[in-house]
Order: C-alpha cells, then sequence, then structure tokens
C-alpha cells in the first residue's frame, strides 16, 4: 500500500503539453511530505548507503527541483507555486490528434537517450485508485511523469502517484481531495519514449493506461454519470468519453497487456 502523501483524465478533457522541467509544480509542502514518507526514506537510505543516486537525487537532476537542498527550503531560496498552475495549462478536446498515432498497441516505443547516452528518459504511465472512507466508494485515476529508465520502474511509478497525490499536476485535471479519502495506491503501469506530453499519443503505453483507467472505473461501479443515483464511484464522468473514437484502442490495447477488467462500456 502506498502510504505517500502527486492523470485522471475526464471526458471534459485533458490539458496540454508541458516540457519535462516544467512538469512538477514545486511547493514547499512537498519536501515535508517526501521527508515523512517511510516508504521514501528507505529508499533514499539505501541508495545512500550504496553509494548511488537516491530517489531525491533522481527527482531533483531530471525535473530541476531542490528536495535535497533542505538547507536552501528553509532559508526559502525556493518559493512556493500555486498547486493549480492554471497559466501553463493548455487545453485541448479529449478525443486526442486527428491522425492515427505511430505506436500500433503491443508495443511501447524505444526511450530516447539524453546527450551523455549514459542514462535513458521515458514517460512512466501509470493507474490509481482512492477510497473514500465515508463512502465506500473509489475513485480511479491515472498520472504520468518522465522517468529514468535505468532506476527502478516500480519504485518511480509510486513515486509518481505520490506527486500526483500530494499536489495537482500541471497536465492533469481535478481530483477529490480531503480527509476522507485514503492516499492513493498504484493499480498499474506501463512506460513509453514521449518525454513530451504533447506527443503521448504516440505511446503504445498511453494507450494501454487509458483503456485500463476506464475499466477500473466501470470495475468500481462505474462513473456517476453514467450510473446515475446511487452513485457506486467516486468518478464524476468517465476516463474516456463512451463516443471517444479512440476508446475501443484504449480498452483493447489496455485488456492485452492485463487481460479484461471489465467489459467495454463505450458505443
Amino acid at each position: 500500500m502506498l502510504r505517500l502523501v502527486p492523470e485522471g483524465g475526464t471526458a471534459a478533457g485533458e490539458a496540454g503539453a508541458v516540457g519535462a522541467a516544467g512538469e512538477l509544480v514545486v511547493n514547499g509542502g512537498w519536501v515535508v511530505a517526501a521527508a515523512g514518507s517511510v516508504l521514501l526514506f528507505c529508499f533514499t537510505v539505501e541508495a545512500a548507503v550504496d553509494g548511488a543516486e537516491t530517489p531525491i537525487d533522481v527527482a531533483d537532476e531530471f525535473y530541476g527541483t531542490h528536495f535535497g537542498d533542505v538547507s536552501g527550503w528553509v532559508q526559502g531560496q525556493y518559493p512556493s507555486h500555486a498547486p493549480n498552475g492554471a497559466g501553463t495549462r493548455a487545453s485541448q478536446a479529449q478525443t486526442g490528434p486527428g491522425s492515427a498515432p505511430l505506436a500500433p498497441p503491443g508495443a511501447s516505443p524505444r526511450a530516447e537517450p539524453d546527450k551523455d547516452n549514459k542514462k535513458r528518459r521515458g514517460r512512466i504511465y501509470v493507474t490509481y485508485t482512492k477510497f473514500n472512507q465515508n463512502t465506500y466508494r473509489y475513485y480511479s485515476g491515472r498520472t504520468s511523469m518522465v522517468v529514468d529508465l535505468t532506476k527502478p520502474l516500480d519504485f518511480q511509478a509510486y513515486l509518481a502517484v505520490a506527486f500526483r497525490d500530494m499536489s495537482h499536476h500541471v497536465d492533469e485535471n481535478d481530483e477529490p481531495k480531503g480527509a476522507v479519502f485514503e492516499d492513493a495506491n498504484v493499480d498499474e503501469f506501463d512506460v513509453g519514449a514521449a518525454i513530451d506530453y504533447g506527443e503521448r499519443y504516440d505511446d503504445a503505453a498511453y494507450w494501454r493506461i487509458r483503456g485500463r483507467e476506464q475499466q477500473l472505473i466501470d470495475f468500481h461501479g462505474g462513473a456517476q454519470s453514467d450510473t446515475g443515483k446511487p452513485y457506486r464511484s467516486e468518478n464524476v464522468v468517465r476516463g474516456v468519453a463512451k463516443d471517444n473514437p479512440w476508446g475501443r484502442r484504449f480498452h483493447g490495447a489496455a485488456t492485452e497487456r492485463w487481460g479484461q477488467l471489465h467489459p467495454y462500456t463505450g458505443y
């Protein structure tokens, strides 16, 4: 279970592309949450003992953040930013690009090497759930993050969800928040090569995670827009619109990768 306290796409729309350096919205509260995380602490100590980069070092290097500079935060060198990042988000239709993606379902593209050819970056896509202790219903969502493919991917999947849980991610939509929701738990993850989020439709992994998110919503009772009252899940709207022209492809890609969690519910 993920005990860290950061794409829940909806039929209303998804957000636009941003560069890797601007992907995380940083605020001082992250440092406190990360330092208080037993899981992150254990991974960091283990890496430090082995003389390797810690998870915090990896995050700082790739996102231009300063999680590891505790004294800098104390001295106020790194100002907080508003979590919603409304000024940096560009709206785009959920149906996706007009032409077919380059990568077919079933195989993820190769990740691009960086300049020194020693490290490889890619994008990890993750589905997750959050349980509402008052209603006993689940919220299902997805997120993504640029990752180092030479590092353990399972931990980076947990880290991506932790970042999603802690602060609003600039390329995601709003999700339920509050003390009534337990911390997010990782469901499945997959890896592609879209360093630029705007190129995600070229990632077969993105197709699969979109289909998985919708199957996860349906598995937990369906979106409120589908079922009406009494509600069965905390998802107000679907992850993939019923009339989304890519819907069946998303569903088929996810089913091929993880098996069918729930039958297709689109048109």
